[in-house]
């Protein structure tokens, strides 16, 4: 069985370490997502991002959710 140890280069002990590795880092997410729960998702962007979108009602921003094409993100570009 592979475990994370294996892949540990992958891996972050300290997640905000990530934001060396980028100027900028925008979080989008969702208040309802089906998988991942708003708290995760807000903890995830409040240690990564240097802008966080909220897009409220945006479930899991899939093709479930109806987001076959990203086009809030566009503006970002």
């Amino acid at each position: 069985m592979l475990g994370k140890n294996k892949y540990k280069s992958m891996y972050f002990e300290n997640l905000e370490d990530i934001k060396q590795y980028a100027n900028e880092i925008i979080c989008f997410y969702s208040d309802n997502d089906t998988y991942v729960k708003y708290e995760v998702e807000k903890d995830f962007a409040d240690k990564i991002a240097t802008e966080q979108v909220l897009m409220p009602n945006a479930g899991h921003i899939n093709s479930e959710s109806g987001y076959d094409t990203f086009e809030d993100i566009v503006s970002y570009l």
